[in-house]
C-alpha cells in the first residue's frame, strides 16, 4: 500500500511525500526509523489524519459496544508495538463519523500534546468511568497497557452480557403486563358502556362486581382527562423521586425484596461487584481503591454501602474476609471462597472464579424466572379478563333465573 505523510526531520524541517508499506503501523515504523516525527499519515487517496485537526464536540451518544470495540482494537495495536498516538490515529481513520470517533480524536490530540492516556480518558467521564480510568492508570505505571486494555474489554463484555440477560428477563413480563392493561382499558371504555345501556332498561339490581366494573367504566369515560393527568403526575413523581437519594434508596430496597426478581438482581449485583474487584486487584490497583471503585459501579445502593463500609474497616486494619462475613448481602459460600483466596494470596483469581459462579447462578435464575413468568402472566391475564367477562354476564344469569320463575 502507498501512504502519504507529513513529518518533521531531526532538524525540525517539514517534509512530505509518499512511501510504500504493508499497513499503517508499518508505515509509521518506517518513518520513525528514519528519525521523522509524524504530523499526518494516511493511505494515498484518503484524507490525512492531522495531529492538530479540530475534532467535533462529541455530543452524540456513545454506545457501550463502541467502547468495547475501541478497547479491543487499541489492545491489539499496542501489543504489536504500534505507538499509542499512531494507534489512536489509525482507529480514528477506520471509525465511522459519530460520537465515539470525536472522543477518540480528542484523546489522540491530548496524548500528542503530552497528556497521559489516563488523563485524556478522564476528561470524558460519560464514556470512560472511574473504574476504566483507574485500570488504565495502573497499567501506565506497570507498563502493561495492552494487556490491561484487553482485560478491560473482557470485563466490559461480561458486564454488558449480564445487563442484557437481566433486562431480557424483565422485558417479557413487562410486555405482557402492558398488553393486559390495554385489554382491560379497551373493555372498560368501549365494551362496558354498551352493556350498561342494556342493563339500564331492565331496572334490575345489578350484582356488586358488575356495579364496581360499571363505576370504573363511567369514571374512565367521563373523567379521562383527570385520569390521564393523574397517571402522568404519578409517573413524573416516580421519575423525580428516583433522582433523589431517598428515592433511590427506597427503589433499590424494593428491587432487592421483590419475590421473584429480587434474588436475580442480588446475583447480578454480586457478580458485577466481584468481577470488578477481581479485575482491579489483578491489575495492581490497591485494595482500598478497588473497594471504593467497586462501590461506585455496584449497581445498587445497599451493595455500594457494603463495599464502602468494608473499605473503611480494611483501612483501619481489618481483614477483608472478616468484614464480608458480617455483611448480610454476602452469601456464605462466596465468603468462604474469598477467605481461601486471601489465605493463599490468590485473591484476584478466586474472586474471578466467584464472579463466574455468580454469573452461572444468574443464568439459571434468569431461565427459571423466564420459564415461570409465561404461565404466571397467562394465568393473571386470564383471571383479569375472565373476571371482567363474568362480571358482565352475571346480570344476564340473574335475569334468566327471574324469567324462569
Amino acid at each position: 500500500m502507498r501512504f502519504k505523510f507529513q513529518a518533521r526531520d531531526n532538524a525540525g524541517q517539514s517534509v512530505a511525500g509518499v512511501l510504500t508499506a504493508n499497513d499503517l503501523a508499518d508505515a509509521s515504523r518506517l518513518l520513525r526509523r528514519d528519525g521523522k516525527t509524524i504530523v499526518a499519515l494516511a493511505p494515498e487517496g484518503r484524507q490525512q489524519i492531522k495531529a492538530k485537526a479540530r475534532c467535533a464536540g462529541g455530543k452524540m451518544k456513545v454506545k457501550k459496544d463502541d467502547v468495547i470495540f475501541f478497547c479491543s482494537q487499541l489492545a491489539v495495536m499496542v501489543d504489536t508495538g504500534v505507538p499509542l498516538s499512531d494507534s489512536l490515529d489509525s482507529i480514528v481513520q477506520g471509525s465511522s463519523p459519530g460520537g465515539m470517533r470525536d472522543v477518540i480524536c480528542d484523546i489522540s490530540e491530548q496524548v500528542k500534546g503530552g497528556s497521559d492516556f489516563s488523563g485524556a480518558l478522564e476528561k470524558h467521564p460519560r464514556v470512560f468511568n472511574k473504574l476504566f480510568v483507574a485500570m488504565v492508570r495502573a497499567s501506565e505505571a506497570s507498563g502493561m497497557l495492552g494487556t490491561m486494555l484487553q482485560r478491560v474489554s473482557e470485563y466490559l463484555e461480561q458486564d454488558r452480557d449480564v445487563r442484557k440477560r437481566v433486562k431480557g428477563a424483565m422485558i417479557y413480563p413487562a410486555c405482557m403486563l402492558g398488553f393486559c392493561v390495554l385489554v382491560v382499558t379497551a373493555l372498560l371504555v368501549f365494551v362496558l358502556p354498551r352493556f350498561e345501556k342494556i342493563y339500564a332498561g331492565k331496572g334490575a339490581v345489578l350484582p356488586l362486581p358488575t356495579r364496581i366494573l360499571l363505576g370504573a367504566s363511567n369514571g374512565l369515560v367521563n373523567y379521562w382527562p383527570v385520569v390521564v393527568v393523574g397517571l402522568a403526575g404519578i409517573g413524573c413523581g416516580i421519575y423525580y423521586l428516583q433522582k433523589t437519594p431517598r428515592g433511590q434508596l427506597a427503589l433499590d430496597d424494593i428491587r432487592l425484596k421483590l419475590p421473584v426478581i429480587g434474588p436475580m438482581i442480588r446475583k447480578a449485583c454480586m457478580a458485577r461487584s466481584l468481577r470488578t474487584l477481581a479485575t482491579m486487584i489483578n491489575t495492581g490497583v490497591s485494595m482500598l481503591d478497588a473497594l471504593n471503585l467497586t462501590a461506585e459501579v455496584a449497581g445498587n445502593h445497599y451493595f455500594s454501602l457494603m463495599w464502602r463500609q468494608t473499605a473503611g474497616k480494611v483501612e483501619e486494619g481489618a481483614s477483608l474476609t472478616d468484614e464480608l462475613q458480617n455483611a448480610p448481602l454476602m452469601p456464605q459460600p462466596i465468603t468462604q471462597m474469598i477467605a481461601a483466596g486471601e489465605r493463599t494470596g490468590q485473591l484476584g483469581t478466586v474472586m474471578n472464579r466467584a464472579a463466574g459462579f455468580c454469573e452461572s447462578e444468574l443464568k439459571v435464575s434468569i431461565k427459571t424466572v423466564t420459564d415461570m413468568m409465561e404461565p404466571i402472566m397467562i394465568i393473571v391475564m386470564g383471571l383479569i379478563v375472565g373476571g371482567v367477562a363474568i362480571s358482565l354476564l352475571l346480570p344476564i344469569f340473574s335475569m334468566s333465573k327471574i324469567m324462569a320463575h
